[in-house]
């Protein structure tokens, strides 16, 4: 029988918890190209370089069981009345499923919340990943 992955089974994990319920996310990676073409060929010749990541999310904003805000460590390193520590990253899972997911060490880098009369508060995150990815089971 096929799955088909849809927003309802997304979720955003922020070291190891559930802290938000998303609505939809994007991974876009990236790798440089080295050109290896020596004098005399005739053609270009590249080989792979870096690797770079960088992704975005919208998340529900909601409380956890305990009334806490479930996305409080996410947005901590945004919104916050004094400086921000320079090496604060978050250990970040997005999931299609269970079985389906990537997991990366971010930066978030930019932070919108969304309020309007009759629609669930959201916010528009952007992030940078820190180094590769860490796991890999989207793909297999």
């Amino acid at each position: 029988m096929s799955n088909f992955y849809t927003g309802d089974t997304g979720s955003l994990y922020v070291g190891g918890q559930r802290v938000a319920k998303v609505v939809n996310w994007t991974l876009d990676g990236t790798v440089e190209p080295l050109e290896t073409t020596n004098t005399g060929d005739e053609a270009r010749t590249y080989v792979y370089g870096l690797q770079s990541y960088s992704g975005t999310c919208n998340a529900i904003y909601w409380d956890n069981d305990s009334g806490g805000l479930a996305m409080k460590d996410l947005l901590t390193n945004i919104y916050r009345t004094d400086g921000t520590t320079p090496t604060a990253t978050s250990q970040l899972s997005l999931r299609a499923s269970d079985s389906r997911k990537f997991a990366v060490d971010v930066l978030f880098t930019t932070a919108s919340a969304a309020v309007s009369a009759g629609s669930v508060t959201s916010v528009s995150l952007q992030f940078v990943v820190n180094g590769h990815l860490q796991d890999v089971s989207f793909t297999g």
